[in-house]
């Protein structure tokens, strides 16, 4: 019998590499923003811009990591882990035949793309570019992901943070040679910032292939079953569609910076930069939230229902709190940490306010984020869709829409609008949770 140390050791276990390995991630997109951030505001604005596009595309694209990692959870649970090289193969399958088509539509349209996301000339002209090379690493970042809903399906979390790092520290170093020029390479400024993310990205995929092969699937012994198989593939697009659906709402948080961006170019700067640090805050919340899918899934694998929702409420209560302790420093230094990828202490200024409310509701934010990732580990993804479109379209864009088109209030009246989607969207998690009906779906 578990007492309740264990499961907050075991849930601390977990998550603490999928921290670091998430975090290392995120920051891809941090360092560009940080180093870019020297070369202007327009600059910053683009990449800004382009890099959330890119999380977005990712996020929907990426979305089978969530069918991955609940079929493989479950098995884990059950017993059976002769059919974990079948799920990776035909998540794999999967990845690469919708990334590569995503890669090249993302390519061929990103003029257009970024034509609506900013009206500014110089922004655009800036970020077209950095967009287009992005998109042309997309189809590796959603491999990546794939993979990733795997290990943490399996619970070999480590692997994860292991390539994560790597990959980071290779694209802080790119970073600095292609976005500045040295070492005898040209100046190519946010061209090389792209360029950088995705040569890294890459080889993090060839990497993350290998250790997947050799730590885990090398050692399975292979029964009669081919590797294809229809059956798995349809599983993991049922329990990723919804998913891939809620993530197009974040199409929504683009609609909410370009409202920001009618009010002034340093305005969507700091906007941009907030986002970024937040980020790192939903990363920590994010990686209990996975630590709690996987541990969710196989106590249904094994049978373990009450087991399973002690896992997931003990998780909520961590992840809040560990977001609450990260919205402490947003409150107390906001110049400080914002001031990491912007020298203008004047644009710095614009986001102070907007900065400390966001660190006021970490805490009701983190139960949101984890139970709602654990719903989606437990299959319950249709529900957590719905959810986050009502959030985004008929709490947040309306309440952003009235402060900044209809009334004309500043940056931080509109910041708001996010504040009450926080809390509106924790409270339907919770309430989900407690009804207790994501129990009885079966994968």
């Amino acid at each position: 019998m578990k007492t309740g140390s264990d499961m907050n050791r075991e849930i601390v276990r977990l998550a603490l590499p999928v921290i670091a390995g998430m975090i290392s991630h995120t920051t891809l997109n941090i360092v560009d923003t940080a180093m870019v951030g020297r070369l202007g505001d327009v600059s910053l604005a683009a990449v800004g811009l382009g890099s959330f596009f890119i999380l977005v595309a990712v996020l929907v694209f990426g979305a089978l990591n969530i069918g991955t990692q609940a079929l493989t959870s479950r098995r884990l649970g059950e017993n059976r882990p002769e059919e974990f090289p079948r799920i990776v193969a035909n998540s794999l399958l999967l990845a690469f035949a919708v990334g590569l088509a995503a890669s090249a539509a993302g390519y061929f349209f990103t003029p257009r793309i970024f034509s609506l996301l900013s009206g500014d000339s110089g922004v655009v002209a800036t970020g077209v570019p950095y967009l287009e090379i992005r998109f042309l690493g997309l189809f590796t970042m959603v491999m990546i992901f794939t993979l990733r809903g795997f290990v943490f399906g399996v619970a070999r979390v480590r692997i994860d943070m292991t390539v994560s790092i790597i990959v980071n520290l290779l694209n802080i170093l790119l970073n600095s040679v292609l976005i500045f020029g040295k070492l005898g390479f040209p100046r190519l400024e946010v061209r090389g910032a792209a360029i950088a993310s995705v040569i890294s990205t890459a080889i993090g995929l060839i990497l993350y292939l290998v250790l997947v092969y050799w730590r885990i699937i090398a050692g399975i012994a292979r029964r009669g079953a081919g590797l294809l198989s229809s059956e798995i593939i349809r599983t993991i697009v049922r329990i990723s569609a919804p998913r891939a659906v809620q993530s197009v709402s974040i199409v929504g948080f683009l609609v909410f910076l370009s409202f920001i961006g009618r009010i002034g170019v340093k305005e969507l700067a700091i906007s941009n930069i907030i986002f970024k640090a937040f980020n790192l805050s939903f990363m920590i919340g994010m990686s209990v939230g996975v630590a709690s899918a996987t541990l969710v899934g196989r106590s249904l694998g094994e049978g373990k229902r009450s087991l399973a929702a002690s896992y997931g409420w003990r998780s909520a209560v961590i992840g809040s709190v560990l977001m609450g302790i990260t919205g402490t420093l947003f409150m107390f230094f906001p110049r400080q940490i914002m001031g990491i990828f912007s020298d203008s202490p004047e644009t710095i200024e614009l986001g102070v306010n907007a900065f400390r409310l966001l660190g006021a509701f970490q805490l009701i934010d983190g139960v949101g984020i984890v139970l709602s990732r654990t719903l989606q580990g437990a299959g319950s993804t249709m529900y957590v869709m719905i959810c986050e479109m009502i959030c985004v379209w008929i709490v947040m864009i309306p309440f952003s829409w009235l402060a900044v088109v209809h009334s004309g209030a500043g940056m931080t009246i509109a910041w708001l609008g996010l504040y009450l989607y926080m809390i509106v969207f924790s409270l339907m998690m919770a309430w989900k949770f407690r009804e207790g009906g994501w129990k009885k779906v079966r994968i």
